[in-house]
């Protein structure tokens, strides 16, 4: 027997843990997991020694900017810098322009992807037309994004939807559909009376006075409890995002104990920017945290991530511009903030392995598995198993990277990473038995990516 691809030599991470053995590829998915002296010949074969062999990651988190902001990014250069940081799969955000909230403007950022993107991808839509929602999932749209946050872009008000009402019957037909239902959870009342008490006494409009009130736990975990309490009245697959605060870890820890269908995610700005970082680089480091509560903060979070309390890391990759973040120096209630993540995210996390924060199975379940789970793909993607999608990732785990803003395939051109040294890097990525980057040049087309259309996942029983 002759296969496409044998990857050879390395540690395979496999479900149950990594092994040495060799990976055999046949067309676009995995036809053999053997031992190094198999006798199986391959057309090509990628020489992984010394190296890890991983699923390739998933990612919930991505703005492409796409359409109306592709002065930010595009499909195309999110796809680039996704590539060449491991990433094979993405899942859009709906809050572009015009945002995404019919069947109609779904089909028009698939046609726009379905052209441009080298990776695999879906898009969440808006659920805020709840006239609409189940067209949408008719038309195949992954799932669903609800803000609960406003302001300036890209919290755009459009999407806002804070009242408890209007999330109560959003969440009523998202259940119907079996679709995730992914939430920035965030209390603007709150937020903003803690904004105007802060004015009152006298504190500065800047960035500083930003991040101390923004990444205040209230304004999170009053958010969570309501929208647990309304999951648990009907049944919806909601699954938080940006899940950092303290109180909200302890509440989505207990709904999970309850049998609450609950997910939760963080990303990298909430446990890898501190006030440090916030006082260095000012608006590239936003939120940042702030001093009296970051070393808590940090050690909550940490906890969640290893005790399974967070079920992924997603990247929140977010660009703007250095332009953009002009107007959010001058007024951080209004102006735009986030930061392109895909190029260093795998290293940013590899070297949380290399320091002990982090097992690498962790790790794994983290990036590939737990999303491939929630999306309803797994093991077709997020594992290495036969019949999965040859989607791999081989990482040098001792290969050190010093990001720069010079070296980003992200449109923006800057990172909050630059001059960090991190310890691993993917050395190749490949995406359904092609290689897409290798040694960090992207090879992989525009257009090459599919789809992924939401699977629905009904609970069988519901409280």
């Amino acid at each position: 027997m002759t296969v496409d691809v044998r990857i050879h030599g390395g540690r395979v991470h496999l479900p149950s843990g990594p092994v040495t053995a060799d990976l055999l590829i046949t067309g676009e998915r995995i036809s053999g997991i053997v031992a190094p002296d198999d006798a199986t010949q391959a057309k090509q074969r990628i020489d992984a020694t010394g190296k890890l062999v991983m699923p390739g990651i998933v990612d919930l988190h991505a703005h492409t900017r796409v359409p109306g902001y592709e002065y930010k990014e595009d499909f195309v250069t999110a796809s680039q810098a996704a590539a060449a940081g491991g990433i094979t799969t993405f899942i859009d955000m709906p809050n572009v322009e015009p945002p995404t909230e019919t069947v109609k403007l779904l089909a028009d950022v698939r046609k726009i992807a379905e052209r441009d993107s080298l990776i695999d991808w879906g898009h969440f839509a808006s659920p805020s037309k709840p006239e609409e929602i189940a067209g949408l999932a008719a038309a195949g749209v992954t799932g669903f994004k609800m803000y609960q946050v406003s302001g300036g872009y890209p919290h755009d008000p459009r999407l806002a939807m804070g009242d408890p009402d209007k999330i109560y019957d959003a969440f009523e037909r998202i259940a119907k559909t079996g679709l995730p239902a992914l939430v920035h959870p965030f209390s603007m009342p709150i937020f903003t009376h803690l904004s105007e008490r802060a004015f009152a006494a006298g504190k500065p409009r800047n960035i500083v006075t930003f991040s101390e009130i923004y990444t205040k736990d209230v304004v999170w975990s009053a958010a969570v409890a309501l929208l647990i309490e309304i999951q648990r009245q009907t049944g919806v697959r909601l699954h938080t995002v940006h899940t950092h605060s303290s109180e909200s870890l302890r509440l989505i820890r207990e709904a999970k104990a309850e049998g609450l269908r609950v997910t939760a995610a963080v990303d990298p700005k909430y446990f890898h920017l501190t006030h440090k970082d916030l006082a260095e680089q000012g608006a590239r480091a936003i939120p940042g945290g702030f001093v009296t509560e970051d070393a808590k903060r940090l050690a909550v979070i940490w906890q969640a991530v290893n005790d399974g309390t967070i079920d992924i890391i997603d990247s929140d990759h977010a660009p703007h511009t250095l332009k953009d973040l002009e107007r959010m120096e001058a007024d951080p209630w209004t102006g735009p903030f986030g930061a392109p993540h895909y190029d260093h995210e795998l290293s940013l996390m590899l070297t949380d392995v290399h320091t002990g924060k982090l097992s690498l199975g962790r790790l794994v379940q983290l990036f590939s598995e737990g999303s491939a789970k929630i999306l309803g793909i797994y093991p077709k993607k997020g594992a290495l198993l036969v019949g999965s999608d040859a989607d791999v990732v081989v990482v040098d785990e001792k290969r050190e990277v010093v990001p720069s803003d010079e070296k980003m395939y992200s449109k923006v051109k800057w990172t909050p990473y630059r001059g960090r040294r991190f310890v691993g890097a993917p050395v190749l990525t490949m995406l359904r038995g092609t290689v897409i980057a290798k040694d960090g040049v992207v090879t992989g087309r525009p257009g090459y990516g599919r789809y992924v259309a939401g699977v629905p996942q009904h609970s069988r029983t519901q409280e």
